[in-house]
């Protein structure tokens, strides 16, 4: 009973907090305009965990791509951990959840790229600055990431390269907190368009890709351990 009751009420203490949090660190972190739809925490359907889902993340651009929606994403959820929000120094996020993106990446004559929009950090060994205010509340201890049914465009004007990746579906998994761990690769698009210089090499192409990685993070070595790759 006790654990049932902390679990419909706890959402209810941290939401507002971290809501506040997603907001200041879009505020701080990019140099776009980030809009959001409606939050919301649960522990339900992620328990020990808390999932904070977000609907309707857009990000728009500004000059020189002013108006340009870089990304929309329907919904966006975070696996954080419990001990993390409680305690509120560090949250960490445990998995990633993207449903639906939209993502328009371009690259203009003059070689300026659409997705550069971080904010310049703050170099504290050459200026007087107090401290680096860019600085997250956020860390990774990612397990899980899933990226379903995106839609991206990448068009590179100046090299006169185009792709468009259409109902792409992508699994990673591997504990990132471990030192040697397997990381497991699932990627699966069920249409594929490239074009380089005016010739297209891939025309609405099915690609399936399954890639495990054997991941030795203290020596910085990787080895793959079992691979599919089909393009049809």
């Amino acid at each position: 009973l006790v654990l049932l009751v902390v679990i419909i009420i706890a959402p209810f203490l941290f939401k507002d907090k971290l809501i506040q949090l997603v907001k200041e660190e879009a505020n701080k972190s990019l140099n776009a305009k980030v809009d959001f739809g409606d939050f919301d925490l649960t522990l339900f359907s992620s328990f020990p965990d808390f999932r904070f889902k977000i609907q309707n993340v857009s990000v728009i651009n500004v000059e020189p791509f002013a108006g340009d929606t870089l990304a929309y994403i329907k919904q966006l959820s975070f696996d954080l951990d419990i001990k993390s929000v409680i305690a509120g120094d560090k949250y960490k996020i445990n998995s990633i959840i993207i449903n639906e993106p939209h993502i328009q990446a371009t690259i203009s004559h003059d070689g300026k790229a659409s997705w550069d929009i971080a904010k310049a950090t703050v170099d504290t060994a050459k200026t007087e600055a107090p401290s680096d205010t860019t600085a997250t509340k956020f860390a990774m201890t990612l397990k899980t990431l899933k990226i379903n049914h995106a839609n991206i465009v990448y068009n590179d004007i100046q090299g006169n390269t185009y792709a468009k990746l259409t109902d792409m579906n992508y699994t990673m998994g591997g504990d990132f907190t471990q030192d040697v761990f397997t990381l497991s690769n699932l990627l699966e698009i069920a249409e594929t368009t490239v074009s380089y210089g005016g010739v297209g090499y891939l025309t609405k192409a099915k690609l399936h890709v399954k890639a495990d990685v054997n991941m030795d993070m203290p020596n910085m070595k990787f080895t793959f351990k079992e691979n599919e790759f089909d393009v049809n």
